[in-house]
């Protein structure tokens, strides 16, 4: 492999002193200028490359790599996840991990044996003889179901006479008579119950006759699919065996073992085809240092996830983190630029009585315990108010938001809090600056939301599976610092406002710095200014005001 076809040097263009020491936290980090650099060199090329790729239909996420080579020579390499069109190796990228569009390989030879039961599936469930009989079938049992509920009626009707018969009968005849009388009717009775369970074992029988003959075509069909996902199965795991991954030691690990301790246990579709790991890969089996990387989206934005054209994003943690995690092991890296510096004893305490307080949380503060972090505002509380019964937080905030938190001092007065954040009767109010100007001064944005679960903590639109979301919204001004704005959420979902702001189908202009949707730089410009409840034992309305900082 030719190294300099996938090398390009910055060695005359950048000043080796502005050169990071460290690796960049992939998950959470503002592009520096040296990856800022290369990415825009890429840019460059982007404009004239001719892919063969409609970028104006949808984006795709590309990534460049400053590397050090052997000699000390400073450079970058570039990357595309996943593919384009039909193109899956443009001049200059770095190729993927695995190929599977090699018509020599295992993947495509595997292929073809399910494809080859896919179309003989395919030909089965369209065939005229299958078909046929699964009408036939339908009929006989809308027939059969038919004819039933006539005899039933039937039975009904016979019934009904044999007790009008008994009624009238009754009052008219002797007692012997009766009894006569009525052993004849608990004949007929008997005669026609019989006669209905040997017309409904007729039906039975024509109706089994036509369903075995009609299971035996299903159990090919079925046998066929079970085959091909046999198949599949076996092809995705031998697949997932083939990404092998090194890291700065030269260890290698496989997708399969990177994955089998995660929630998931099996890696997502499409992991391994990310930017950082081909980049990475690719220094690491050419003997290029890695310095920093950087990845960015060019092009549409997708319809459900949040992309902007030349929008600069942090690697994913579903399909990326446990691949990044062993690729990165052995190079100095900085640390996550959102974990806490330093702890705080207390908070602000913006209002408190006998039964609650609401307290200013900061920004860069769990509002209650993570995964690896447990430093949070609900530990902080403990701490500074022992004496509180139960969790305490009635709602959160998001780690980068910052504003007035609502906190119940009894599970009682927890349980009746959490009731009327339910009953949607609590009133809160945020003031957001936005990256651009925005379409109309107020109105509501309504989108279905549901977790992006391979890229949690990320939110995505989805109409088939979200849930509901509104927000209202009032322009305050326009300045330098950008669109200074109000937000009543009227729903409370996840990411809610974030993703409301920086949709296309939203406001289509992200809070400034959100790391996650739009642009990191410094804080998130969020603030949760006001909450307005209903005190559970008096009774009274109050207000709390945490003036935004910003």
């Amino acid at each position: 492999m030719n190294l300099k076809h996938f090398f390009t040097s910055l060695n005359t263009e950048i000043d080796k002193h502005i050169v990071p020491k460290r690796f960049n936290f992939p998950f959470n980090h503002a592009p520096n200028s040296v990856s800022l650099f290369a990415a825009s060199k890429l840019k460059e090329e982007l404009q004239g490359l001719g892919l063969k790729h409609n970028f104006d239909a949808l984006g795709k996420m590309f990534g460049v790599l400053v590397v050090e080579a052997h000699n000390g020579e400073l450079g970058f390499i570039k990357a595309f996840s996943g593919k384009l069109d039909d193109n899956i190796k443009p001049n200059g990228f770095v190729p993927p991990l695995f190929d599977v569009h090699n018509s020599r390989g295992f993947f495509k030879h595997e292929e073809k044996k399910i494809d080859l039961l896919t179309k003989e599936i395919n030909l089965l469930e369209s065939s005229s003889d299958y078909l046929s009989l699964k009408k036939t079938l339908l009929n006989a049992r809308q027939k059969k179901a038919e004819e039933l509920l006539n005899m039933k009626e039937k039975l009904r009707q016979g019934k009904e006479k044999r007790k009008i018969v008994r009624d009238t009968q009754k009052a008219i005849v002797s007692s012997k008579s009766f009894v006569e009388l009525n052993n004849k009717l608990n004949e007929q009775s008997k005669r026609d119950q019989m006669s209905f369970k040997k017309e409904k074992k007729q039906l039975d029988k024509e109706l089994l006759f036509l369903e075995e003959k009609f299971k035996a075509v299903e159990d090919k069909i079925f046998a066929k699919k079970e085959s091909r996902k046999a198949l599949s199965s076996s092809l995705q795991r031998k697949l997932f065996e083939s990404y092998s991954f090194l890291n700065a030691k030269q260890e290698r690990k496989n997708l399969v073992e990177l994955f089998e301790k995660t929630a998931f246990k099996l890696p997502p579709s499409g992991s391994g085809e990310c930017c950082a790991p081909r980049l990475l890969q690719f220094a690491y089996s050419n003997g290029l240092k890695p310095i920093c990387f950087t990845e960015f989206w060019w092009g549409a934005s997708p319809d459900s996830e949040i992309r902007l054209h030349d929008q600069h994003y942090p690697a994913c943690r579903g399909k990326c983190g446990p691949i990044l995690k062993h690729m990165l092991n052995g190079l100095s890296v900085d640390p996550d630029p959102l974990a806490p510096i330093s702890e705080l004893e207390k908070v602000l305490v913006l209002h408190e009585d006998e039964d609650l307080l609401a307290v200013e949380k900061p920004a860069g503060l769990l509002s209650v315990p993570g995964k690896e972090i447990a430093y949070s505002l609900s530990s902080i509380i403990k701490k500074q108010f022992p004496h509180i019964e139960g969790p305490g937080l009635v709602h959160r905030l998001d780690y980068e938001t910052s504003g007035v938190v609502l906190i119940a001092k009894t599970l009682k007065m927890y349980k009746i809090l959490q009731a009327q954040f339910t009953a949607r009767t609590i009133k809160k109010k945020y003031v957001a600056i936005l990256e651009k100007p925005i379409t109309h001064n107020n109105g509501v944005v309504s989108l279905p939301l549901r977790a992006d679960i391979i890229n949690r903590p990320r939110q995505m639109v989805c109409f088939d599976h979200g849930k509901q979301s509104s927000t209202e919204y009032r322009q305050l001004k326009v300045d330098k610092n950008g669109v200074r704005i109000e937000f009543r959420p009227i729903t409370g979902r996840t990411h809610q406002l974030r993703v409301h702001a920086a949709h296309k189908s939203g406001l289509n202009s992200p809070i400034k710095g959100d790391s996650l949707y739009g642009k990191r730089g410094g804080r998130l410009f969020l603030h949760a200014q006001e909450i307005v409840f209903q005190h559970p034992v008096n009774g009274k309305s109050i207000t709390v005001v945490s003036p935004a900082p910003f």
